[in-house]
């Protein structure tokens, strides 16, 4: 019997939790962390932006990062949970996936899920609950499930 994956995802923490049904009893399979992801971005950068000289003088100017630190760090932890994702996907761990994270990090999973990936999400519910206990995540499905 196939079952079904929970993605409880925030952008220091994803848990997947699997079920044989929704919303049915949730067992925790995997933990990944992602430590940079609490991090404020100035503990991030090992010092400030570069300088550059001004073409018409001596004065200096900071540079700033086409994309912010904290953004950089949410893309790697998104590719390596959509990395996990993808593997188990391949194995034939789970058949049906359910996307429970908070609202910037659902938006970033959902660009990075390949079409095979996201042809298995079966609900997406924009919340932070990770660290939660388990009843409180079985909640959040119920509730979703029956506005659904």
């Amino acid at each position: 019997m196939k079952k079904i994956w929970i993605l409880v995802a925030n952008q220091a923490e994803a848990q997947i939790f699997t079920a044989e049904k929704l919303p049915g009893s949730l067992s925790l399979a995997e933990t990944l962390v992602h430590e940079e992801g609490s991090a404020h971005a100035r503990d991030l950068t090992a010092d400030g932006p570069g300088s550059v000289h001004d073409r018409m003088g001596a004065t200096r100017h900071s540079m700033e990062p086409h994309t912010g630190v904290k953004e950089g760090e949410l893309q790697r932890f998104v590719k390596e949970m959509v990395g996990r994702l993808k593997v188990a996907y391949s194995r034939g761990d789970f058949d049906r996936l359910v996307l429970l994270a908070a609202p910037a990090v659902l938006g970033v999973l959902r660009k990075a899920l390949n079409t095979e990936l996201t042809n298995t999400v079966v609900l997406e519910i924009s919340k932070d609950v990770v660290g939660q206990e388990v009843d409180k995540i079985h909640r959040q499905l119920v509730r979703a499930l029956e506005v659904a």
